[in-house]
């Protein structure tokens, strides 16, 4: 009886995996679905007229047109971490549509999360990421540590990485500092009101965040993070288990886009300098 409920539930887990779709099929269709974030500025967002843009959009159009088929864009938020994220957008789809990605945009380089999600591979590091802190320099001209907001406001994002750090910096003594935004947008309209004369988060939203407020002479900065999780890390791509000749060829324009520069003019688009990545 064991064995049969336990052959079920193997059954039912199959079941509900989204079929894989390899380059051949991927191809003979005329159409890649690519997953990005919803709200992410520079790297997925929409624009005043409500089409995706950002880095990773424009990213994502150049493995469509390397292929030579129509880029479908699939964008939804976060979950509440990246695995579901995984589950989601690449091989379980949602509750209702159960509808996938061929590929999920922006997915951390990293072996453990790569190991504990058997079902989607990681591949294509493009990108690294780092955090960073945007500062109007009329007010904050320098910032060796983090001690400087013991008595100047700072913007972040609410659940992230630099909210985490900064909430735990000092023994909490940053506390009455922390103006969280819900939403990244509201981070950058803090900074723009210039009522909060600095913002952290990853190193290309502090960069928009300057692009963003052209009144403000903005600055960034990498002080010393003294017991943060992760300072940078390399961001690739997330495809089915099965879809690997999928991910090998879109790696290898990864690494063209890299190679010839149009990595870095892609993320100058957006105000954002391009670092390789390491991994």
């Amino acid at each position: 009886m064991i064995l049969f409920r336990a052959l079920c539930a193997v059954a039912l887990l199959l079941a509900s995996v989204a079929d894989a779709r390899p380059i051949d099929e991927v191809i003979d269709s005329g159409y890649i679905t690519i997953f990005v974030y919803e709200d992410y500025a520079p790297y997925s967002f929409k624009d005043e007229t409500g089409e995706p843009t950002g880095i990773d959009v424009d990213i994502a159009r150049k493995f469509a047109e390397d292929l030579g088929v129509e880029l479908r864009i699939l964008m939804r938020g976060a979950d509440e971490n990246v695995d579901d994220d995984l589950r989601i957008n690449i091989w379980k789809g949602d509750l209702i549509h159960r509808k996938v990605a061929d590929v999920m945009m922006h997915v951390p380089y990293d072996r453990e999360l790569d190991t504990r999600n058997e079902l989607a591979v990681l591949m294509a590091p493009y990108f690294l990421e780092e955090i960073a802190v945007v500062a109007n320099s009329e007010i904050l001209p320098e910032i060796e540590n983090f001690a400087r907001f013991m008595n100047k406001p700072i913007a972040v994002e609410l659940d992230t990485a630099a909210d985490f750090f900064l909430s735990n910096a000092f023994r909490g003594q940053l506390h009455q500092s922390i103006r969280r935004g819900r939403t990244f947008n509201e981070v950058v309209d803090l900074y723009r009101s210039e009522a909060v004369p600095a913002a952290m988060g990853s190193k290309a939203q502090a960069e928009w965040i300057a692009s963003q407020a052209p009144d403000v002479v903005s600055l960034i900065f990498q002080p010393p993070m003294p017991g943060i999780v992760r300072r940078s890390w390399p961001v690739g791509i997330g495809i089915k288990h099965d879809s690997r000749d999928l991910g090998y060829a879109l790696s290898d324009v990864a690494s063209g886009l890299i190679a010839s520069g149009e990595m870095e003019a892609i993320t100058a688009r957006y105000g954002v300098s391009f670092t390789a990545p390491e991994y």
